[in-house]
């Protein structure tokens, strides 16, 4: 996989006709440009790629909460918790809709802000609470970090898409549209399920995007 050096370089080859690293200012501005496509790849569909596990045990009680991981951006199904043989799904709702539910109802809510959420569960049982969430991207911290998405290529088109637009090349809304294509096949293998078969479940738009 590219290293965000790889990538600047194959980005300046197209920007400047040299297959070189950018310096200075230059350098800043196009690392902030790909850390940024990352982002933005992250917020518009849910990839496979910042897919984890989270599970840890929970204590029955009429109202309990679990401190989420500090990468945690959003459920990607609905959170369970195993007890007797048994998976019971709570179901996730707003904060503001718990009044509408019944006490023994089984459901949850988030509350907290970024690197600090928490899960608040109603009706826990004793057991494993289980989720599979979307976690926030890791981004570019070095030049020697390794791109998070299985097409650096998306980000080499979208760096070269936003030096463009900076520079009022009428070229930029090409690039844009390549890039935009790009994570669309990105979104579309990340659908297939094991083995090569086709998930026909659709890709929902992450709803902090």
């Amino acid at each position: 996989m590219k290293t965000l050096q790889q990538i600047l370089i194959s980005a300046n080859a197209f920007l400047d006709l040299e297959a070189s690293l950018p310096t200075g200012d230059e350098l800043t501005l196009r690392t902030d440009f790909a850390d940024r496509s990352i982002w933005d790849a992250a917020a518009t569909a849910q990839l496979k790629e910042f897919k984890r596990v989270y599970e840890t045990s929970v204590t029955r009680s009429s109202l309990a909460s679990i401190s989420l991981p500090s990468d945690w951006r959003e459920f990607q199904n609905v959170p369970r918790i195993y007890n007797g043989g048994v998976w019971h799904e709570y179901t996730e709702i707003k904060p503001e809709n718990k009044y509408d539910q019944g006490e023994a109802d089984e459901y949850c809510y988030v509350l907290g802000t970024p690197g600090d959420y928490t899960a608040v569960i109603n009706q826990p049982l004793d057991g494993t609470f289980s989720s599979v969430y979307q976690r926030f991207p890791s981004g570019f911290a070095t030049l020697t970090d390794k791109c998070e998405l299985p097409d650096p290529t998306y980000v080499i088109t979208k760096v070269e898409a936003y030096v463009l637009e900076g520079r009022g090349d009428e070229r930029f809304p090409q690039l844009i549209a390549q890039s935009e294509q790009k994570l669309v096949n990105m979104i579309g293998r990340g659908s297939k399920t094991p083995g090569g078969g086709v998930n026909t479940t659709p890709i929902p738009r992450n709803p902090l995007s």
